[in-house]
């Protein structure tokens, strides 16, 4: 058995050189995939630039290839045989199954020609190749009927999923291009113009939530501007990788979802212990956001995956609660983060896996997620309908009497605040309201203040303003701009009082009376002393009227 033994090793060796190897037949135009399944060498000392040189040695022996770089670090170095099997020379492209790359090198080495140093194809300094969003891409020299070796290296501070590689004829990259940047784009530029929306409806409710959806959508927006590479494209950033910043944005992004959705549902007073966990989950979001700024890009990594998992069975548990209670914003709620969860979970399976079958995870998630920003937008936009609401109920009561629904006495205040002329207030009075509360009872006593208020809004239309200043006691603002005169304005409005009083009458209350004291704000030096006097008009009109009734 023994003397088998070398046979054997070297059986091993030679199936593991064979499964090691990739190699690509290019003979028509179209796609060609490469798995990262021992395609790539570890390379534990690299210099800044390695050269031609140095990646043939770090490639030589095939068996030295690692499984998968998934969840690796460091420095990689791979070598691809390509036989180009076509007679005419289409233009051919590399794509790498990552943009988050530090550092990317590589050479093409015909078999019968001089070796080409390829464009440097890092995330720092990609500016002479293509731009595709989240892919590194670079155009192959490679001609027709010609046969080489391409050699990459690549080293990053974490590979988040395997590092495959495609090669593509013009036809299908500039396909896959324009899909790319299109709909990743247009998903981040749906998310910050909704953030900006956001934060002009801060601008003009000065409502926290507002700067919250802000940030639950803006940062999203940002983190996946800056983790598809879209920054680096439209600034030329060279200082920083700036396609890291996904990663350390996603803590502050989820931080501001917690609270949001805390506040949206008012879980501090319908769910108590909801929203502790919601607050509990903000501090704890901010706090590892601001501790990965001190991490390794990895330890942030799996930080933001472990967020991830638990804020989104966190966001399905609260929409499916609040629907239950006949919450109708939870239904944009729910409707926006199960889409994000799904393509979310379909996105970290893509991260740990590789199949021939997955289909544009990041295109999914984004326009996933912007359907979502989507969702929470409208979310607010009901919380703000409701604030409308009641504000606006909070408004009548703060302002109009419940009984006579008419303007109360701060409503009065208000609008004397916002004289910018002369006013003529008159002072109301009805008479014989206490025998009417005696005699018919306070129901009866109850309507007429109703139908009063509603004669007096009906003849003074057009001329002023009816409020109820308590009790039987009504107070008339007029605009004494609408009349010639101030003697003329007394008159109208005695004409007036007469209408309201006959009015009275006809209807059955025949000992029912109006006193009425009238005095103009350019009497007085305030409005509260025009008021004043006013009042004490009245009173002397109801004395004048008590005496002429017993005089006769």
């Amino acid at each position: 058995m023994s003397r088998f033994c070398p046979l054997i090793a070297l059986c091993m060796i030679l199936l593991g050189i064979s499964e090691s190897v990739h190699a690509l037949t290019l003979s028509s135009d179209g796609r060609y995939k490469v798995s990262d399944q021992h395609m790539w060498h570890a390379v534990p000392d690299t210099p800044s630039e390695p050269s031609l040189e140095f990646l043939q040695q770090a490639t030589l022996q095939a068996s030295q290839t690692v499984p998968t770089v998934l969840g690796a670090r460091g420095g990689y170095a791979a070598k691809l045989p390509i036989e180009n099997l076509n007679q005419d020379s289409p233009r051919w492209y590399l794509l790498i199954n990552a943009n988050f790359i530090d550092t990317g090198f590589g050479y093409w080495v015909p078999d019968d020609g001089v070796p080409i140093k390829l464009a440097d194809f890092s995330q720092l300094s990609d500016t002479r190749t293509p731009h595709i969003l989240h892919y590194q891409a670079l155009s192959l020299p490679i001609e027709a009927a010609q046969s080489g070796e391409l050699l990459l290296y690549v080293a990053a501070q974490h590979f988040a999923y395997p590092l495959s590689v495609q090669v593509l004829s013009e036809a299908p990259f500039y396909r896959k291009q324009l899909l790319m940047n299109s709909i990743t784009v247009g998903s981040i530029a749906i998310m910050l113009v909704l953030a900006l929306i956001a934060c002009i409806l801060f601008i003009r409710t000065r409502y926290i939530l507002t700067i919250a959806c802000a940030g639950y959508v803006g940062l999203h927006g940002l983190g996946w501007a800056a983790a598809s590479g879209l920054l680096d494209d439209l600034f030329n950033i060279t200082w920083a990788n700036t396609t890291y910043g996904g990663m350390h944005l996603f803590p502050f992004a989820i931080a501001c979802a917690a609270y949001f959705t805390r506040v949206l549902f008012h879980c501090d007073v319908r769910a108590k212990s909801t929203a502790k966990g919601l607050s509990l989950f903000t501090w704890l979001s901010l706090s590892l956001g601001v501790f990965g700024l001190f991490l390794e890009l990895y330890q942030v990594f799996v930080i933001a995956h472990i967020l991830a998992l638990i804020w989104l069975p966190i966001t399905l548990f609260v929409g499916v609660s609040m629907l239950g209670q006949g919450d109708f914003r939870a239904r944009y709620y729910l409707i926006g983060n199960s889409l994000y969860a799904a393509s979310l979970a379909y996105y970290i399976f893509t991260h740990i896996t590789e199949s021939p079958t997955q289909l544009y995870p990041e295109l999914i998630v984004v326009g996933a997620l912007s359907l979502d920003c989507v969702c929470i937008l409208l979310s607010l936009s009901e919380w703000l309908k409701n604030k409308q609401t009641e504000y606006g109920r909070s408004y009548i009561q703060a302002r109009f009497d419940p009984l006579t629904k008419v303007g109360n006495r701060f409503a009065f205040n208000e609008e004397i605040k916002r004289m910018n002329s002369e006013r003529v207030i008159a002072f109301i009075d009805l008479d014989g309201m206490k025998n009417v509360n005696d005699a018919l009872g306070h129901e009866e006593g109850d309507r007429l203040l109703c139908e009063s208020a509603m004669f007096m809004e009906k003849f003074l239309k057009g001329k002023g303003k009816v409020f109820r200043a308590g009790g039987d006691e009504f107070i008339w603002l007029v605009d004494l701009a609408l009349y010639d005169s101030y003697e003329i304005c007394l008159q109208s409005l005695e004409s007036v009082l007469i209408k309201v009083e006959n009015k009275l009458i006809s209807d059955g209350w025949d000992n029912v009376g109006i006193s009425i004291g009238m005095a103009s704000t350019s009497e007085t030096p305030s409005v509260s002393a025009c008021l004043a006097l006013a009042d004490q008009r009245m009173y002397e009109n109801k004395r004048k009227k008590i005496t002429d009734a017993l005089t006769k």
